[in-house]
């Protein structure tokens, strides 16, 4: 495993352009000065190829920073589909590096993982019995259930492809990538004297590739626009 992942790397930045750099926690990229403690929501939208909506949910978005102990934390939590209820607390060093991460999928399953450097433990609990399963990683990447909330935090330049190496235990290789391109500013006039600016970001992961916008008064993400095999999606804050 060990020796594919990088591989997947380099086949994951070379059609995407010529300049590119990686991101990974703790870079001067990444501006964790910008983050504050925030409670959002979120609408999702998902259709298929023809454009019929499969799913439709709110989506309710906690973020926390704890000074004292160096460590930020992301709490989602949805009711998809309707009925069945999932959330995920994702904890993180200041640096974005990932520390642990707690999901729990329609009640049944839950999956407690931990991190180091080189290393993802996931332990999942299904109807009671549970099971452990070790993924070797790279040092320096980031975890999936959070990864999208910090998009907002970096200092990204425009026509540069970066590359941000990430943990996701429901891919072929524990690492899928996402490489992410500053396209352009989008000017929204709101009155004579006042507009919002927002960066506009390519971003393909695995088969999905899209688009995001990103309010630079507040560095979070107001929405995205993918499109995967199975159809598209579209998020937008509330």
């Amino acid at each position: 495993m060990k020796a594919i992942i990088p591989i997947l790397l380099m086949a994951a930045i070379t059609t995407l352009g010529h300049a590119q750099n990686f991101i990974k926690p703790g870079d001067k990229i990444i501006r964790n000065d910008w983050i504050k403690p925030s409670h959002d929501f979120y609408k999702n939208v998902i259709r298929d190829t023809s454009g019929k909506i499969i799913y439709e949910f709110m989506m309710d978005d906690v973020t926390t920073i704890d000074q004292a102990h160096k460590q930020i934390t992301f709490i989602r939590s949805r009711q998809v589909p309707i009925g069945s209820f999932s959330a995920d607390t994702s904890i993180t060093d200041l640096s974005f590096k990932p520390l642990s991460m707690h999901e729990t999928l329609r009640q049944k399953v839950h999956y407690d993982m931990l991190f180091t450097d080189n290393q993802a433990t996931v332990k999942a609990i299904r109807n009671a019995v549970s099971s452990v399963k070790t993924y070797p990683m790279i040092s320096g990447y980031f975890e999936d259930n959070m990864i999208e909330y910090i998009f907002g935090y970096l200092e990204l330049k425009k026509g540069i492809t970066y590359t941000l190496d990430n943990f996701n235990k429901d891919t072929p290789s524990p690492s899928d990538p996402y490489a992410l391109t500053y396209l352009f500013d989008d000017v929204w006039p709101l009155a004579a004297d006042h507009q919002l600016t927002y960066s506009v970001i390519r971003f393909t992961h695995g088969d999905t590739e899209g688009y995001i916008w990103i309010d630079q008064g507040t560095h979070q993400v107001i929405k995205q626009q993918g499109n995967f095999k199975g159809g598209s999606y579209l998020i937008t804050k509330l």
